[in-house]
């Protein structure tokens, strides 16, 4: 099966802060989290300007200097499952067509997706038989 990779703007990677206060210190206490994103934090500086990554991050010009990468905690996007039937490569489903007087057949092919032999399929590489067919095994 093919399967592709979207990552949609609400899921892009963001850094999250915890920030608190300890008594006699002069600055605040922070700690850092990248949730999403593919790739784990790191740290970057341009010019007088320091970022955390990904995400694009900027940290404060009064922060000396960057946080231990050790000290940002990184929790990895994970792609949601795929509404996929669970379909064996060998089984063929008949579909009788609208006007009742065929049967097509529709099979999975060498990349995981249904096919049909019905005209609509061939023009449009879409038709309501597969679509029965997937509604019938998702229920």
């Amino acid at each position: 099966m093919i399967y592709s990779l979207i990552i949609k703007r609400n899921e892009m990677p963001k850094v999250l802060i915890n920030e608190y206060w300890d008594h006699g210190k002069k600055k605040p206490i922070r700690s850092y989290v990248v949730v999403g994103g593919l790739i784990p934090p790191f740290t970057m500086s341009i010019g007088s300007d320091k970022y955390i990554m990904p995400g694009w991050y900027k940290l404060d010009n009064n922060t000396e200097t960057l946080p231990n990468i050790e000290d940002i905690k990184f929790i990895p996007y994970k792609p949601k499952e795929d509404n996929i039937p669970n379909i064996e490569s060998d089984s063929i489903y008949k579909v009788r067509s609208s006007k009742g007087d065929k049967v097509y057949e529709v099979k999975m092919n060498n990349s995981g997706s249904l096919e049909c032999e019905c005209v609509g399929f061939g023009f449009r590489r879409r038709c309501r038989h597969i679509t029965e067919v997937q509604s019938t095994l998702q229920s």
